[in-house]
């Protein structure tokens, strides 16, 4: 399990707990807080060279969105980001009222294509 995965177990767990209590502790806020720093240092974060993104994360979903899906597993490679860490990304930095027309480009098929490819690709 690659880092940025442990950390969005973890946060997701922290989630569930506060949600059956209904409010959080100082400490679970804190402990919350702790985590999305973490996040963003992760590697889908990185800045990049380009007006138009924040991120490396937001630089291939852009390419995904386009329909690029090849130059999307090159970027993924030579950024060194995980297919399965990239989802992840995505799951965690868009939001589905904010971005729906993004959220929506990340069907399961497109999932499936993408690691398929990103293995293929990176194993070779």
């Amino acid at each position: 399990m690659s880092e940025q995965a442990k950390i969005l177990e973890d946060m997701q767990e922290l989630i569930m707990a506060i949600l059956k209590k209904g409010a959080a502790t100082e400490e679970e806020g804190n402990k919350l807080d702790e985590l999305e720093n973490l996040m963003l240092q992760q590697k889908c974060y990185r800045s990049v060279d380009n007006e138009n993104y924040e991120c490396q994360g937001e630089e291939i979903t852009s390419l995904l969105f386009n329909k690029n899906i090849n130059q999307a597993i090159d970027k993924l490679i030579e950024y060194e980001i995980t297919a399965e860490d990239f989802f992840g990304f995505a799951e965690y930095h868009y939001d589905e009222d904010d971005e729906a027309e993004i959220v929506a480009i990340f069907t399961d098929e497109l999932i499936v294509n993408v690691n398929k490819m990103y293995k293929d690709k990176a194993n070779t």
